[in-house]
């Protein structure tokens, strides 16, 4: 696939705005936090070479006209992830890779649990925020005050429980996106559960990983356990929980390694330059 400029997908209650760039097989990029299609633009961009890259606003993010449907609510979490199985389909190209970040991830692991058959290529998951690999006080994380009237200092206080200090990222997300997340999306974090069970069938193409500087915040340590929980390697990437934004470069060369498996000549490269951590 080749094509590259701004598109729309209908979904339940209106569209999302999406974008494309680059060339060959389809890759998803799903960000964190307040993220819309722009967040990810200077990784996305590094991999364009590779593969037709695919950033979306969420349903009510940025360009993204979507209102709650009628009708039975679906959770937070699994009306994201059926909204993008939504957007693959408009795609058409069949089924796709995906990779999703921190809240992004969560998305990818209920539309890979939900939706497999759209997620035909490698499923790469960076630092879920996943409460049920938690117990007891470690999920006092999850407690934060939220509902507190700044929105921004909510985010700032999320952001430094994950070991990320927003003023190092350069130009912040747009001031309605982190409201509608602190209001809507992130108080649905601490309860989801992925449903482990429907997942273990995706295992052969599924990379969860962590950011080396990452050890120590609850992020990958729920990556850690969520991969032994699937008889998996921890794979380890550059940089914080936000690798992928302060370091772009790196980040996606490492990405790139997951996202296309190496020939037998290539893999001592590669081994080379993806750590894993064994359980």
């Amino acid at each position: 696939m080749s094509r590259t400029g701004e598109h729309r997908a209908a979904v339940p209650g209106g569209s999302l705005y999406y974008t494309t760039r680059g060339t060959g097989p389809v890759l998803l990029i799903m960000g964190g936090g307040p993220s819309n299609a722009d967040t990810l633009e200077p990784l996305a961009s590094r991999l364009a070479a590779d593969f037709t890259v695919v950033t979306y606003d969420r349903r009510g993010y940025s360009r993204s006209q979507a209102e709650e449907p009628p009708g039975p609510e679906l959770a937070r979490i699994q009306r994201h992830a059926d909204d993008a199985r939504r957007l693959i389909a408009a795609l058409g190209t069949g089924p796709v890779a995906v990779f999703g970040t921190s809240f992004g991830a969560l998305i990818a692991l209920e539309l890979a649990a939900t939706a497999p058959a759209a997620v035909g290529g490698p499923l790469v998951v960076h630092e879920p925020p996943l409460g049920q690999m938690l117990a007891g006080d470690e999920r006092d994380a999850f407690a934060l005050k939220i509902d507190q009237e700044d929105a921004g200092a909510a985010l700032n206080a999320i952001a430094a429980s994950v070991g990320v200090s927003r003023g190092r990222l350069g130009a912040g997300p747009v001031a309605a996106d982190v409201e509608l997340f602190i209001r809507r999306d992130a108080p649905a974090i601490g309860d989801y559960r992925v449903d482990l069970d429907r997942l273990r069938p995706m295992a052969g193409r599924l990379t969860v990983t962590g950011s080396k500087d990452s050890q120590g915040f609850y992020p990958y340590e729920c990556a850690r356990r969520l991969a032994a929980r699937l008889g998996l390697s921890l794979v380890e990437l550059p940089g914080n929980h936000a690798g992928m934004i302060a370091q772009p470069t790196e980040f996606a060369a490492r990405l790139r390694g997951l996202l296309c498996p190496p020939t037998s000549g290539d893999a001592a490269d590669i081994g080379e330059g993806t750590r894993q951590t064994r359980r």
